[in-house]
């Protein structure tokens, strides 16, 4: 479950297109466009690799999301591997529980000093190899190698829950990170077909969600020279998506800055699929406890049902226990929410989730305490469309159909993801 997917899609359309030039029966390994639609298809193929770390270091995440591999329609779309590091550096303490300090009256925890980093680089497809021969051979490593003249990436993934990745660039950042999912928690994929409308029928659309590691030890460096300043812009929004907060530019400019953390946090995610309308987006959450084995998850993706589900993680009479709340039997609801002026839409300041189903029952409160955008205006498909990672605390507790506490979390550091579609496109810096 931990292998590439898109070199096995792309012989699976090229498969297609063939049978439909021989007019033979093409191999059937999941739904699939139509020969007609084929390159649209294949400009619609979405990978995602998502790590996270929680550490008061870095509180951030390591991200690579390979978009339209075969770069098609390159007036309007994006194509590659697109390379994320992006976080918060010596993370201010955080409450000890969602409602401390909250109200219209609470100070930001995040002020103008905070040492924020969005660092992105898109590799062309040319320049990545996935699941490459040699170290990466055997049927159970697997990993990735890119590199071009700015930058070099390697990942190696010797079974699902365990990977190493290293980042060098050029330009003044390093990174190794060392991730350990713990054992017997493991999620159940997710799978939907129903995405996307008319369209996602026409091309076959399809998503599936791999969670191996939704609690993880996290081990790693990272290491930014003041060279990186000179292609960072100061703030999000503008026409460069990198940039450097006020308060990591003055760290940077008064020396390096190294961040080593050991033994934090940490979630990691595989996704990938055909949408041809990714613009729709998702709403995540992800709360992980490595030291006693407890973790929730929250995946939600507007107009499916069956990637809507909340997941906990628990310890019970020496046992690692699981359960998915399907959507039926889950609430959600933004308590609290704010108009961003970079993000251009309203986002959530506080979620409260509710879920009850087969004994068990479930409350959580969620508040995010930043975000930080992941923006992208150069191509048309994506100008209107937005990422924004969130750090925060969260409260949760399980109980059972008796009363019985099961498990019970607070102030716990989490993270999230909100992705949508935007009409605005707000230009806020240079």
């Amino acid at each position: 479950m931990f292998h590439w997917r898109w070199p096995h899609y792309r012989d699976a359309l090229l498969a297609r297109a063939d049978a439909a030039a021989a007019d033979c029966e093409p191999a059937r390994g999941f739904l699939i466009a139509p020969p007609s639609l084929i390159g649209l298809a294949r400009a619609s193929f979405v990978e995602w690799r998502y790590f996270a770390v929680l550490s008061q270091a870095f509180h951030g995440i390591v991200g690579l999301a390979l978009v339209n591999p075969d770069r098609r329609f390159a007036r309007i779309a994006e194509g590659g591997l697109l390379l994320i590091v992006a976080g918060v550096i010596d993370r201010p303490g955080l409450p000890r529980t969602a409602a401390e300090g909250a109200g219209a009256d609470a100070r930001p925890l995040f002020g103008d000093d905070t040492a924020e980093l969005c660092w992105m680089h898109l590799f062309a497809p040319a320049s990545c190899a996935f699941d490459p021969p040699g170290e990466s051979s055997s049927s159970t490593t697997a990993g990735l190698r890119a590199g071009d003249a700015h930058c070099r990436v390697g990942l190696q993934q010797v079974d699902a829950v365990r990977a190493v990745l290293h980042i060098e660039a050029g330009a003044g950042l390093q990174l190794h990170l060392s991730h350990v999912g713990l054992p017997e928690t493991a999620l159940p994929n997710a799978f939907d077909t129903n995405l996307d409308g008319w369209l996602g029928r026409a091309l076959g659309a399809h998503w599936q969600v791999q969670c191996a590691s939704p609690v993880a030890h996290s081990d790693g460096e990272l290491v930014l020279q003041p060279s990186l300043l000179s292609g960072l812009a100061q703030a999000p929004g503008g026409d460069r998506p990198s940039y450097a907060s006020a308060g990591l530019r003055a760290r940077l400019q008064a020396g390096h800055a190294r961040s080593v953390w050991q033994g934090a946090d940490g979630y990691a995610e595989h996704s990938f699929g055909i949408r041809p309308l990714p613009l729709q987006g998702w709403d995540f959450l992800f709360v992980p406890k490595a030291e006693t084995g407890e973790a929730l998850v929250l995946q939600t993706y507007p107009g499916s049902q069956a990637l809507r589900y909340l997941e906990v993680c628990w310890q019970q009479d020496g046992r690692a226990r699981q359960h998915r709340f399907g959507a039926e039997a889950l609430r959600l609801d933004w308590i609290e929410k704010t108009f961003d002026p970079v993000l251009g839409v309203r986002r959530p300041l506080r979620r409260r989730i509710e879920a009850e189903a087969d004994g068990l029952r479930l409350t959580l409160e969620n508040r995010v305490l930043h975000r930080i955008p992941l923006l992208r205006r150069d191509r048309f498909a994506v100008r209107h469309f937005f990422i924004s990672e969130e750090i925060g605390v969260a409260d949760w507790r399980l109980s059972d159909d008796s009363g019985r506490v099961l498990a019970e979390v607070q102030g716990q550091p989490c993270g999230g993801e909100l992705a949508h579609r935007r009409l605005r496109v707000p230009r806020c810096a240079r």
